[in-house]
């Protein structure tokens, strides 16, 4: 797979070299400063609060997936 084609999220400098590579760099809320100013998106959720279903949620409604996901937990059976 290609590095273009990863999202990640990462929270500390430790993951920078990562985020620099990936086709969408991203953090929770509560990343350091020298992370959330270096990527495409930050959640507006900390690490542990959503910040990582954010992030899922972003990359399926980007590929119109979203809506037909949600519709498989909402539909009732017949």
């Amino acid at each position: 797979m290609e590095d273009e084609h990863v999202a990640y999220m990462g929270d500390d400098v430790l993951d920078l070299p990562v985020l620099t590579r990936v086709g969408l760099a991203a953090a929770p809320a509560d990343a350091v400063e020298d992370v959330r100013t270096r990527v495409h998106w930050v959640s507006a959720a900390r690490g542990g609060h959503g910040a990582a279903r954010d992030l899922v949620e972003l990359v399926l409604r980007a590929q119109d997936r979203w809506d037909s996901l949600l519709a498989e937990f909402v539909e009732q059976p017949t």
